[in-house]
């Protein structure tokens, strides 16, 4: 590897429920997107494993044959105190290769229809082709005429807004449909079903959804809450006061919970029965003693 190559951790973020996947790439530049698919299949289980995976950067679709450095925005760290000494603060130290620390960028994942066996192969026959191209200098610049010619034609109407931004990157609109279902889905742990997003504010956050990546890598990873970003930042929220409810007004907490449904989310349920459990614990101790 060239000592001005830095590596890239990638961290993976699917639309499903899957944890979140960091991978290591020690050679970005050489690297296909396709064998970054290869890589993140490995890490799954069965079916996700030989579903259809599409890869999605700052809104984009990343093209499979282009090189993941390439495909990426990568933001690099500031230099540290050792790269700004001088030579002579230095001394006769020994003359060692820099370690190029990792840059750290975010990818989502969609995971669509299941691929046959035969697909499954032709993906990787593709993906180490994609590599020796890359690896020779040989690849050849994608094509951008399909684009630039929708790009023309939508010119004179809106610019479509959230997941819909992905039709004119190649999705189709059943893995649209497909991803914005599995999108609401995890939306359902954080909204009641009088506050589930709908319309502009569904959309909105979508657009949230897709961009947090480059901002995430923009900054450095900080502020990271994980998931859907702010979203999941109600989380904390949810456990605190279900816990404070089911602690200290348990028997009204626990009746209000049977009777009215649909007022608290499916987090702040659970926690205000957490919040039951060490109550009852608690008065258990206090009876034995």
């Amino acid at each position: 590897m060239s000592t001005d190559e830095r590596p890239l951790d990638v961290v993976v973020r699917f639309s499903t429920s899957n944890p979140d996947l960091i991978l290591n790439i020690d050679k970005p530049s050489t690297t296909s997107n396709l064998t970054l698919k290869q890589r993140i299949r490995s890490q799954l289980e069965s079916p996700a494993s030989a579903a259809r995976l599409r890869l999605i950067h700052s809104g984009k679709v990343l093209a499979d044959n282009a090189a993941l450095e390439k495909s990426v925005n990568v933001t690099r760290p500031p230099p540290t105190n050792d790269e700004s000494k001088s030579a002579k603060a230095k001394g006769k130290q020994p003359v060692r290769d820099a370690v190029q620390p990792a840059a750290r960028v975010y990818i989502h994942c969609s995971i669509g229809d299941a691929l046959s066996s035969a697909e499954l192969a032709a993906e990787t026959k593709a993906a180490l082709e994609a590599d020796a191209a890359l690896e020779s200098k040989t690849a050849q610049p994608i094509s951008t005429t399909a684009l630039s010619s929708g790009q023309q034609d939508a010119s004179t109407t809106p610019a479509p807004r959230g997941f819909d931004r992905l039709l004119s990157a190649g999705f189709t609109a059943q893995e649209v449909a497909s991803l914005r279902a599995q999108f609401l889905a995890i939306q359902a742990h954080t909204h009641t079903p009088d506050t589930m997003p709908t319309g502009p504010d569904l959309l909105a956050l979508e657009e949230r959804w897709l961009d947090n990546t480059s901002n995430t890598a923009a900054g450095g990873g900080e502020g990271d809450t994980g998931g859907f970003g702010a979203e999941d930042a109600g989380g904390l929220e949810d456990m605190l006061w279900g816990n404070l409810l089911g602690f200290f007004w348990p028997i009204g907490a626990m009746c209000w919970l049977m009777r009215e449904e649909g007022v608290w989310t499916r987090r702040r349920q659970i926690a205000v029965l957490s919040g039951f459990l060490v109550n009852l614990t608690f008065g258990f101790l206090r009876v034995m003693n």
